[in-house]
């Protein structure tokens, strides 16, 4: 099951080769961007450590141990994670009532979805209670396998005093047991836990093993897949929730838009703003100016790079586009970077409406006025 990860080979045969030869840590760090594969290779790490097949086969997934694993019930298996405060016991027991049924989904989607987002209805973050569950179940036995396996993914966010609680957990753990970090910002984490487990780095996955799981697990067109791949900037996990999502419609949304600029048709532009001022179209907007990023690497590949354009049903655009300014060596990355900036502001709150007006009128001063001009 091992080789069902994409994109992590080294990393993958780094954690073979330990539990082949029985040379297993006690603790490590995995940390790489979101979505490549850090969550699940520990998942399947714990999985291999407890399996009951052939060591080279392991985790064989099919053993009973596995199948626990996989459900998310193996006894010797504790998953951490962000979460509102659930009131938990040092047993495991979570006391709040509020938050009981949002916990069983989130688990239950994770073990059938994980790709998929799911939102809390209060603020998460790994809180001091979960820790002391975890610093009291760590001294029992294993109940069915080998070793007990703590999962603790998004390790960052725990504050300053859950940090270091955990730290002395982490200090001397057992040696029946594994625990395994996941981040995106090992930087973020305190400089004693990082010096106390071994680092697992996880790169970004190039797109077209992307490409290749989107056409082979979703069915989609060509088209599609490289778009996903191109938007997903690495994440096998973004290229799925833009298939779950038809963000086709963000597609469409955002060649709207750009026909409103090679138009500079400002009332239509204005009407579009509008309808992106909420908050809640917030994650659309995002996917659209996306497109947008993909739009302008199309652009520059027009001319030297044609089998690497994204939106090859869209050329006759594309070259309109390249007709108003053919310059494209000379606003192509400072374009990029603007939409990147864009895309960073509207995760930092600033009005929605405010940047897509924004991003309308630097559209039109490349290729709206330079063609004027």
């Amino acid at each position: 099951m091992f080789r069902a990860i994409k994109g992590q080979d080294k990393t993958i045969d780094i954690l073979s080769r330990a539990v082949r030869e029985d040379k297993v840590a006690q603790s490590y760090l995995f940390y790489g961007p979101d979505g490549v594969g850090k969550f699940t290779t520990a998942l399947y790490f714990g999985m291999a450590i407890n399996c009951v097949a052939s060591l080279e086969k392991r985790p064989c997934g099919v053993c009973a141990s596995c199948k626990k694993f996989l459900s998310f019930t193996h006894p010797d298996f504790i998953y951490i994670f962000p979460t509102p405060n659930l009131e938990m016991s040092l047993e495991g027991e979570i006391k709040s009532e509020k938050y009981l049924q949002e916990y069983k989904a989130f688990i239950a989607q994770k073990a059938e979805h994980p790709w998929k987002q799911f939102f809390f209805s209060s603020n998460t973050e790994i809180r001091i209670g979960t820790i002391r569950m975890l610093q009291h179940r760590i001294n029992l036995s294993p109940n069915e396998g080998n070793r007990k396996i703590y999962i603790i993914e998004n390790a960052d966010q725990m504050n300053v005093k859950t940090a270091n609680a955990f730290l002395k957990t982490l200090e001397e753990p057992p040696n029946d047991t594994v625990i395994i970090l996941t981040t995106t910002r090992p930087n973020a984490l305190l400089p004693t836990i990082l010096s106390r487990c071994q680092k697992l780095a996880f790169g970004a996955l190039p797109r077209n093993i992307i490409e290749e799981e989107l056409t082979a697990k979703r069915s989609l067109s060509v088209i599609e897949a490289k778009t996903y791949a191109r938007i997903a900037n690495g994440s096998l996990e973004k290229a799925l929730q833009l298939s779950d999502s038809g963000s086709t419609i963000a597609r469409k949304e955002a060649l709207r838009f750009l026909t409103m600029i090679l138009e500079k048709d400002d009332f239509a532009a204005i009407d579009f703003a509008t309808h992106y001022k909420s908050s809640k179209t917030q994650s659309q907007l995002i996917d659209i100016i996306a497109y947008l990023i993909v739009w302008v690497s199309d652009l520059s590949n027009l001319q030297n790079l044609p089998d690497d354009i994204v939106n090859l049903d869209c050329t006759d655009m594309l070259e309109s586009f390249y007709q108003r300014n053919p310059q494209v060596n000379d606003y192509g990355l400072k374009l990029l970077s603007f939409l990147e900036k864009m895309i960073k502001k509207i995760e930092g709150h600033v009005n929605p409406q405010l940047i897509v007006t924004e991003i309308y009128f630097r559209f039109c001063a490349v290729f709206v006025h330079h063609k004027e001009n």
